[in-house]
């Protein structure tokens, strides 16, 4: 009996751990945005690359489980990414292995899904 409950167990345990970890992933998103507000706000344009946002805002997602890379192709958007560490656990994360904040011209769009971005 008891490892019939674990064999229906373990997977909604599988699924709260990936929930969990992609808060990782948001958190360095928003980080990410509100920096980029603060450079607008100081130069009328966003960052281009993401060194000149600051300090306070790593390559490397806080828990070390997502790079986070910049992409701009112009002064009024820019786009933001999370990715899964290969050799990390959230790399098994089913569809949510990349997480993508873009701002084009004010309109914010999370990716792929709300269920990445809802932990």
């Amino acid at each position: 009996m008891g490892s019939v409950t674990m064999a229906l167990a373990l997977p909604s345990y599988q699924s709260y751990l990936e929930r969990t970890r992609r808060g990782d992933a948001v958190s360095a998103l928003q980080r990410v945005q509100q920096a980029q507000e603060r450079y607008f706000a100081d130069h009328g344009q966003y960052a281009l690359r993401i060194g000149e946002l600051g300090k306070g805002v790593p390559e490397i997602s806080e828990r070390g489980m997502y790079r986070i890379a910049m992409f701009s192709d112009g002064p009024d958007n820019f786009e933001a990414r999370a990715t899964a560490l290969p050799d990390r656990e959230q790399a098994k994360d089913p569809g949510c292995t990349q997480l993508t904040l873009r701002i084009t011209h004010g309109v914010i769009a999370y990716e792929p899904t709300a269920r990445c971005w809802n932990p």
